[in-house]
């Protein structure tokens, strides 16, 4: 079967539930706490393993408790951490995730994450090929974003980029989507990538082909996802859950969107498989915690089809 590579942040995340946004000089008590591996990398490469694929997860983290903790989770998930690496000097990731109404906010704290270089990735993906999937995103300096791409590209495996989180629409983002096969973003990723403030999903999309993407899957929250390519149009609904944390809803997607690409399946089985995905992992707490497992994405898809 094909292999997906994932390259990117593995962060430690403390995810807070609170009744109001935090205010300057204002406590704010939470109602549940939650210390959960996070970081997008980590959290699709766990939510494909998990849905029966085939991962290597590259990244970097500190030589602390922290960073022990998060590749021993990974790696108990399944997901080939050799090259998830050690930083002699620099602390692990943290993310301070503040939930209000079921709608996180986020406080990044980036460090060894961002420790990643050139080499680290030209030996992660030095066995990558035209069969397998390679997913990207932006937590990782977009300098390195475009070397795991070309790499990627170079050896005609499926490039695919969510462009999250998105602090800044640079010339990388802008002149290099030619490198994209598939681009998977929110409304706004899209505004940001294409430098556009158009509403429509279908107008982004056109300009996101004009930066060279061959594919554009809209993630839209509680609307769905929409699927474009060429004069091609698929929507996809949300699947109605009981929803308590929506953090891991987006990598849940992603990962499980680049499992059905590594298993050559149609898109229509993709979208729906991905959508099943997002929704379960709406009903947990949590970031990696939520990935479900392909035996509760099965059983979502067979009550939803009756």
């Amino acid at each position: 079967m094909a292999r997906i590579y994932v390259i990117g942040a593995l962060v430690s995340d403390m995810i807070f539930n609170v009744p109001d946004w935090v205010a300057p000089n204002r406590a704010v008590h939470a109602s549940r706490v939650t210390l959960s591996p996070g970081g997008k990398a980590l959290n699709q490469a766990a939510a494909a393993c998990r849905l029966g694929a085939d991962v290597t997860l590259a990244g970097c983290v500190g030589d602390d408790a922290f960073g022990d903790e998060l590749r021993s989770s990974i790696q108990q998930v399944g997901v080939n951490v050799d090259h998830v690496l050690k930083h002699e000097s620099a602390a692990t990731s943290l993310a301070a995730i503040v939930v209000k109404d079921n709608v996180p906010g986020f406080i990044g704290a980036p460090d060894a994450s961002r420790k990643i270089t050139a080499p680290d990735i030209r030996a992660a993906l030095a066995g990558i090929s035209a069969d397998d999937v390679l997913l990207v995103n932006f937590e990782i300096p977009q300098a390195l974003v475009q070397l795991a791409l070309r790499l990627g590209k170079a050896a005609a495996a499926t490039t695919v980029l969510n462009p999250a989180p998105f602090f800044t629409s640079d010339s990388l983002a802008l002149n290099d989507l030619r490198l994209v096969d598939v681009v998977i973003p929110n409304k706004l990723e899209a505004q940001l990538l294409t430098a556009c403030h158009a509403e429509r999903p279908d107008e982004l999309a056109r300009r996101l082909f004009g930066l060279g993407v061959r594919q554009a899957v809209m993630t839209l929250g509680e609307a769905g996802s929409v699927f474009f390519e060429g004069s091609s149009r698929i929507e996809q609904p949300a699947f109605a859950v009981d929803v308590v944390d929506t953090t891991g809803a987006s990598d849940a997607f992603v990962g499980a969107y680049g499992c059905g690409l590594a298993k050559g399946w149609h898109i229509r089985k993709i979208l729906e498989f991905a959508s099943a995905a997002a929704g379960l992992a709406c009903a947990k707490h949590g970031a990696m915690s939520s990935m479900p497992t392909l035996a509760a994405v099965n059983r979502l898809l067979q009550d939803r089809r009756g």
